[in-house]
């Protein structure tokens, strides 16, 4: 199953600072919601064990993560994973901009392919839970840089 998601929001750093953090795996695996345990591999790539609770669905989540950039505006991160018998594959493009002297912007996309068990919760329900994990990693991305 696919979902893909866009949207944009604004963070109170200026471009250079938001674009460091966001580059940083330590920093941003802070910002993410039931992370159990995360292992730094190098500066662009860590894995994670994330407790994962979708309905009648919960246990870990192994993942890989891998951040590519091209500075100063542009991320894209790659998650691999797999846990309760289903696996994912995410690619999340960030657009960063100068909104003021001491604000960014960020534009994201998300592409998600959700094979397993997981799948089948169906669109809508995954949808609805992706989209209010993103706001979580928002809230805390917009509280954490600065």
């Amino acid at each position: 199953m696919r979902i893909n998601l866009s949207g944009s929001f604004d963070l109170t750093a200026d471009l250079q600072n938001s674009f460091a953090f966001l580059t940083d795996p330590k920093k941003l695996s802070g910002c993410v919601a039931g992370l159990k345990e995360a292992k730094f591999l190098d500066d662009s790539t860590f894995e994670t064990i994330l407790t994962l609770r979708i309905g009648p669905v919960n246990g870990n989540f192994d993942a890989k993560c891998k951040i590519a950039q091209v500075p100063p505006d542009s991320i894209t991160i790659t998650i691999n994973g797999s846990g309760t018998a289903s696996s994912m594959n995410l690619v999340l493009s960030l657009k960063l901009s100068k909104k003021t002297e001491k604000a960014t912007s960020v534009t994201w996309k998300a592409d998600t392919e959700i094979n397993g068990l997981v799948s089948g919760l169906g669109e809508t329900i995954l949808r609805e839970l992706s989209n209010s994990k993103i706001q979580e990693i928002i809230s805390a991305l917009k509280m954490k840089v600065i």
